[in-house]
């Protein structure tokens, strides 16, 4: 790196922390701290569902998907429109007419307090491995073209996201998270622009990458040991998208912070518009770096780093606060998030000096969680099944427990209770012993034994909720 990208860096940097100072000014209660006063509108809030959703494992694991696998991966896609229809008509509605700011302390009312808890707890687990994979994420791409130490770079990120979440509260998360969009957009936009002026991008290129990778033949099989298929690319990630936006913490208290019903809506739709938009450059941005001459037979991650490395002075920079900017954006609103619900559902932190300590120490599990994960990522190899095993597969015992409270009338406290451990006990089991199953297949199979042992074992247990 040369001067003007590590001053670049830095500046980002400078400028993240700022936000944090100032909204620290403002967070003088825990209705600041965690919902900055119910005072945002549709746009900030929308810009924030989608890039703390979005994070680093995105921005790397989608191009390099598409550089290793081909275009099976675009079966996400449409999964972000058809999940507007469920959380418009039955989840929005719904958690805005919660009091406090927590997404599982209804289920206390529905079933009883362990319920709530242990909802709490399987959140809490859910979101430090996914910062903690975050971390890794954005300080493996980084390290492989700035030379700088894994844990060195994991530990700098880190740092900075807990510092600045922590004592700015929602509002510096919300603000932070769109200066982090708007720098994601421009620098994917920036490379993609000089790769069209150098002749590596262009419609010919482009129809030409298309037809000599089409989609697997067998794309459409229903086998659940074929890697990506239509049928469970479709199913999986709707599943996993319905965790994200019904039944996580960060974007159900994104709902209960807008200023209405009204502008929680659009500020969902303004997410899966922006969604698709960085999803389509990430696209074209992983078939450009396939495009560039004499590097089809090294790894996609050197491939990317080639291919910034070769852009004009100062861009390099750019990508560097970008993905600084994509790996902050998910870190700051998790551990806002989780602070949220240990203030609400726990009372663990009955002030807001304590929410803020709490969220800083929230923060240093997270990193510490990143750096443990660095061998287990070296095994596994690849961000993106990663993400969908651990992480998404994880999210569906928490999707499941939500769901039955809002909708089920048959379902008793215990059967809840002992169905979801036993979807969480399979989420682990899963990814430990089977290794030859479709990638999202398992938090189809996570869903599917959460909701299933819920039922059963409600039908031998006599606390019914009628």
């Amino acid at each position: 790196m040369n001067n003007i990208e590590i001053l670049i860096a830095l500046l980002y940097l400078l400028i993240v922390i700022s936000i944090g100072v100032v909204s620290s000014r403002k967070s003088k209660n825990k209705d600041q701290l965690y919902l900055a006063g119910k005072t945002f509108s549709w746009f900030p809030l929308g810009i924030s569902v989608m890039i703390s959703a979005f994070s680093a494992v995105n921005f790397v694991a989608f191009p390099s998907e598409i550089i290793k696998f081909g275009p099976a991966v675009l079966i996400s896609l449409p999964v972000f429109i058809i999940v507007i229809f469920p959380i418009f008509k039955w989840f929005i509605p719904f958690f805005r007419q919660r009091k406090g700011f927590s997404a599982y302390n209804f289920l206390e009312e529905k079933f009883d307090a362990k319920t709530k808890h242990l909802a709490t707890v399987l959140f809490l687990i859910w979101r430090l491995m996914w910062i903690s994979v975050t971390l890794y994420a954005s300080a493996k791409m980084l390290t492989v073209f700035t030379g700088i130490p894994l844990y060195t770079i994991i530990i700098i990120t880190g740092i900075t996201a807990l510092f600045y979440s922590s004592i700015g509260g929602f509002r510096a998360v919300v603000t932070t998270d769109l200066l982090q969009f708007f720098i994601l957009f421009g620098t994917i936009c920036l490379t993609l622009g000089v790769a069209i002026n150098n002749g590596f991008l262009s419609m010919d290129s482009l129809g030409e990458w298309f037809s000599t990778h089409p989609f697997p033949d067998d794309f459409y099989s229903f086998s659940p040991k074929v890697r990506i298929t239509f049928w469970s690319g479709l199913t999986g990630t709707f599943i996993a998208f319905m965790a994200r936006y019904g039944a996580d913490q960060i974007t159900v208290q994104r709902y209960m912070a807008a200023k209405s019903e009204k502008e929680a809506r659009k500020a969902i739709l303004l997410n899966a518009g922006a969604a698709l938009i960085i999803l389509t450059l990430l696209l074209l941005w992983g078939i450009t770096v396939t495009l560039v001459p004499g590097q089809s037979s090294i790894p996609p991650l050197k491939q990317m780093a080639f291919f910034i490395q070769s852009m004009p002075a100062g861009v390099t920079g750019l990508f560097i606060a970008a993905l600084l900017a994509a790996s902050m954006s998910s870190i700051d609103s998790g551990l806002n998030a989780m602070s949220a619900v240990l203030a609400d559902d726990i009372k663990l932190f009955d002030t807001v000096t304590k929410g803020k300590t709490g969220t800083f120490i929230l923060g240093i599990l997270s990193l510490s969680g990143a750096l443990i994960l660095i061998p287990v990522m070296a095994a596994e190899g690849s961000i993106f099944v990663v993400a969908n095993k651990i992480i998404h597969g994880f999210g569906a015992p928490i999707l499941s427990l939500i769901v039955l409270g809002m909708f089920s009338k048959k379902i008793t406290s215990a059967g809840v209770f002992w169905g979801t451990i036993l979807g969480a006990i399979c989420s682990i089991v899963s990814v430990i012993f089977i290794k030859d199953l479709a990638v999202h297949a398992y938090v189809i199979i996570n869903l599917v034994v959460s909701l299933s042992a819920s039922r059963i074992i409600s039908q031998f247990s006599k606390d019914k909720n009628e």
